[in-house]
């Protein structure tokens, strides 16, 4: 009985990794450049159209906000589905009053400035995000701004540095891979 394969299917399409590769791949100065916007740093005039430059394609502005924060896409693989909000009832389930506020309250914050940043893309001299400000302890005695502001940076580092490994990826069939070490061990 012949076993059928099938290919496991990804959170990218192959269109989408092509994207990702086109504008990401041995190209570290721009994702330095989109995590000095995003974090409210002031970027030069030639990063500025390098970022308007690459997030003209509304495609591309969707695959990045994808691995960035995740919006219902009911079409992605089973088991790898990506809300905003999913895992913030694992904080809140039999939590105090004050957990609970920090949780609901810093993702709120954290989407805002999500929000911010993504509207940076296309226009890096809009509002920018702010991460380096804290409300006093009097004003923000549960600390929601710094626990967002954690989030958000995390969210971001993390996000950039899978785009970076997904761009580096090299893609070859497997008959490649055969005939590159098949040609290596001649050696």
């Amino acid at each position: 009985m012949a076993e059928e394969t099938k290919e496991q299917k990804l959170m990218y399409s192959g269109k989408e990794i092509s994207i990702i590769k086109a504008h990401f791949s041995e190209n570290e100065e721009l994702l330095i450049a989109i995590r000095k916007l995003f974090f409210g740093i002031d970027i030069t005039g030639q990063e500025k159209e390098s970022i308007k430059s690459t997030f003209s394609n509304p495609e591309t502005v969707e695959v990045f906000r994808k691995k960035v924060y995740g919006l219902n896409n009911y079409d992605t693989p089973v088991g790898q589905l990506s809300d905003f909000w999913l895992g913030a009832e694992t904080q809140v389930f039999g939590a105090s009053r004050d957990t609970i506020y920090q949780a609901v309250e810093s993702k709120k914050l954290v989407l805002e400035m999500f929000t911010k940043a993504f509207n940076l893309l296309a226009n890096p001299d809009g509002e920018k995000v702010e991460i380096g400000t804290f409300m006093s302890l009097s004003a923000d005695p549960l600390q929601v701004g710094l626990i967002a502001r954690n989030l958000y940076m995390k969210a971001i580092e993390t996000s950039l540095l899978t785009l970076k490994s997904i761009a580096g990826q090299k893609t070859e069939t497997l008959e490649q891979t055969v005939k590159r070490l098949q040609k290596d061990s001649a050696k």
